[in-house]
């Protein structure tokens, strides 16, 4: 299952260049002890303070990096540095076998790998009812709040305390509809600009959801699982892989992180060179805790990717990437803000859920009316950018008031700009 095949592969795993300069200064440090390795994995420990030390691994052919330390990008500097050690200092690498810590880590993962079932647990299709059972309950009661909001009007309905969403985003997620809480729960952080607007466009989404899914059983199988897939219920990963995938060399062009709760959420656009499909990675880690695996942006790999079930399949899992290799030749955008909704409208017709359609401009101009900014086309027409944005004048330093290429997530209504390219290639907003 060799998947990297040489330490330049993995160093271009690092999330920055400071991390890379970092894990220079660690390579020559003479703080490390027990580095070894047995071809499949190398391990080391780095000293710090009083007889402390980071234990650290690397999955040498699976890319994977592991790390005792706190930082919050994957891979760490101490990860980094053990290849860098792999790369120009075997010498100071000992043949033999893993330390106690890592066996420990090993065994953990091949659990992960083969998951143990019970036999007393209930089959998995009466588990699912029972799933069913409780959303449906759940979206009764969400129906009866969006007819109470709309009786009551717009106007009582944005003077609603912070806490009254809360309580009903927590009822939704104890009903097992994640999807739909997290709707109700971003309402509860607006300001108070566009507020008005923001708050009748969640509760008509999210009653045009209660009303699919009262007819969920009239629809296709596909749509019926994009549709439960809105509300939070997944297919099991493994169910996942066992679709064929979409083989092509994939550049990350995009991506942002979140906090929902005591989850951080990390989602990561990709786009195909030869299928021209975009393909969404959603990673969640409790707390501060770091991801197991970096995608950096403007990395790109060779594999297959396995999309979930969908008629307008986005979400996907990327098991087993490959470094690519070599430059990537598939990046084109539009150049008219017209042609991109003409097949935002196509995606909508096959999706009608469809909550961020993937975009990527080229040619365009930074607009701004008043405190309204947008994406200006050469037909002149304004895309409006969205109010959470925070980073507009980067944008418009990295531009200088030129045409620039842009990568965003559009909702129906606004672009949430993700990253730029510059003469540098692809940089984060």
């Amino acid at each position: 299952m060799a998947r990297f095949t040489s330490p330049d592969d993995l160093l271009r795993l690092a999330p920055d260049a400071k991390s890379l300069e970092v894990a220079r200064r660690l390579f020559y440090s003479r703080r490390w002890r027990l580095l070894g390795g047995d071809g499949q994995w190398m391990w080391g420990e780095f000293l710090y303070g009083h007889n402390k030390a980071i234990e650290t691994a690397v999955a040498l052919t699976e890319g994977r990096f592991f790390c005792s330390c706190r930082a919050r990008n994957r891979p760490c500097t101490h990860g980094l540095a053990l290849v860098m050690i792999l790369k120009n200092g075997q010498d100071r690498i000992t043949v033999g076998q893993p330390p106690t810590w890592l066996r420990s880590l090993q065994f953990q993962l091949d659990k992960q790998r083969k998951p143990a079932t019970s036999p007393k647990a209930p089959p998995r299709s009466d588990r699912r009812a029972e799933r069913l059972a409780l959303m449906d309950a759940g979206v009764d009661d969400l129906e009866v709040r969006l007819i109470d909001y709309a009786r009551r009007g717009i106007a009582d309905t944005m003077a609603l305390r912070e806490e009254v969403w809360h309580a009903a985003a927590a009822r939704l997620q104890d009903a097992k509809l994640p999807g739909p809480a997290g709707r109700l729960r971003r309402i509860a952080g607006l300001t108070a600009r566009d507020k008005e607007t923001a708050i009748a466009r969640t509760l008509g989404d999210l009653f045009f959801f209660v009303r699919s899914w009262k007819k969920r059983h009239q629809l296709p199988v596909d749509r019926q699982e994009e549709l439960l897939q809105v509300g939070g219920l997944l297919p099991k990963k493994e169910q996942v892989l066992e679709q064929k995938g979409l083989v092509d060399h994939w550049l990350v062009v995009g991506g942002k992180t979140g906090r929902e709760e005591k989850l951080t959420y990390r989602r990561t656009w990709f786009r195909g060179e030869r299928s021209r499909r975009f393909a969404l990675l959603l990673d969640y880690t409790f707390g501060e805790r770091p991801f197991d695996r970096s995608w950096p942006l403007g990395a790109s790999f060779t594999g297959s990717m396995h999309y979930y079930p969908g008629s307008y399949a986005q979400r996907a899992l990327f098991p087993y990437p490959t470094a690519g290799g070599r430059p990537y030749d598939g990046l084109r955008g539009y150049e008219r803000i017209t042609d991109m909704y003409t097949n935002y409208r196509r995606a909508l017709a096959v999706n009608p859920w469809l909550l961020s359609y993937p975009v990527y401009f080229q040619g365009v101009k930074l607009a701004v009316k008043g405190q309204q900014y947008g994406l200006l086309d050469a037909d002149h027409q304004v895309l409006p950018i969205h109010p959470d944005f925070e980073n507009t004048f980067s944008l418009l330093a990295l531009s200088g008031g030129r045409a620039f290429s842009i990568f965003g997530e559009y909702d129906g209504y606004q672009l949430l700009p993700l990253s730029t390219v510059t003469g540098m290639g692809l940089q984060p907003l």
